[in-house]
């Protein structure tokens, strides 16, 4: 049976993975996957270009940033075009102009939650490279704590990060998930020289993958045990509001967005102007081949 080891963080994104694990589903389809947490997209991206994961979940921020710079890294599914995230403040903060001059925190620079964090500042008016000081804080719940304590006014966070801060009524400025934008994020990413070199291990894997998100949708309290195991989350309302968001928020055919790509480019060429010549040129970044192979199969 082919051994994969396949990196995932902190974010919900990942249950299809942690479903189909649990439920065998990658065993029927002949592998033994192994999930191995990983800090940060922009280690995971750096795992895959080594050679060191031959799968993981990654963020298109990171992903469509190491292969601009060369790297061999490409997105193959995303299971969703956005997360529900919430730009919660300290209660003291009325409006987001008071936000100025304070600061944030994400878990590494380039990674989903600072794109996240990005897209909420510039929802609510500000300058996110100007008006706030971003920390690097390595993970979620180092960020929790600093928000607690005040070390950090604001932060960008899933719901399950989110959740106590919203049963306390702390202030919401914007959930990403009730507006317009397209982000990628968790996405199933490989090589390009590891999906040429053995096509059968990709086409099961995806196959398994896409049944994952079946199930989910069709078994939620499977799902919930899944992630309460996984996530080591204890707290039953957490488990229960994460997953029936994520359930509705799973796309069936997880084939990956160009907007969510586009969206990408254009946030990272502020930074990097010779990533302009990619704009409205996704092609690089994904590959969609593969999943339509086992999409067909339906």
């Amino acid at each position: 049976m082919r051994r994969i080891f396949y990196g995932t963080t902190a974010s919900p994104s990942h249950l299809p993975i942690w479903v189909a694990k649990d439920a065998g589903l990658f065993e029927k389809n002949g592998l033994n996957v192994e999930p191995v947490q990983i800090r940060g997209g922009s280690l995971i991206t750096l795992a895959i270009i080594t050679g060191n994961l031959q799968f993981s979940g990654a963020g298109a921020e990171s992903v469509v940033a190491a292969r601009a710079s060369g790297g061999d890294v490409v997105l193959l599914a995303c299971p969703v075009n956005a997360d529900p995230v919430y730009l919660i403040t300290r209660p003291e903060i009325k409006s987001a102009q008071e936000l100025k001059g304070q600061a944030s925190a994400v878990t590494r620079y380039g990674s989903t939650t600072h794109f996240y964090l990005r897209a909420a500042l510039k929802h609510v008016g500000l300058n996110p490279e100007k008006d706030m000081t971003i920390l690097q804080m390595g993970a979620g719940p180092e960020i929790v704590v600093a928000l607690d304590r005040g070390v950090i006014a604001a932060a960008a966070l899933t719901t399950r990060y989110a959740m106590p801060f919203l049963r306390r009524g702390w202030p919401v400025l914007v959930d990403l998930s009730n507006t317009d934008l397209v982000y990628p994020s968790s996405c199933v990413t490989s090589s390009r020289a590891f999906i040429r070199a053995e096509p059968t291990t990709t086409h099961e894997f995806l196959r398994a993958y896409v049944a994952g998100i079946h199930l989910i949708k069709n078994n939620l309290a499977f799902a919930e045990k899944s992630f309460s195991k996984w996530m080591r989350e204890k707290d039953a309302g957490i488990t229960k509001k994460t997953v029936e968001s994520y359930a509705h928020l799973f796309k069936t055919a997880p084939l990956v967005p160009d907007k969510g790509i586009e969206n990408v480019i254009q946030d990272l060429v502020k930074a990097r102007p010779d990533f302009k010549e990619y704009i409205g040129w996704p092609e690089p970044f994904r590959e969609n081949g593969p999943l339509q192979k086992v999409l067909k199969e339906k």
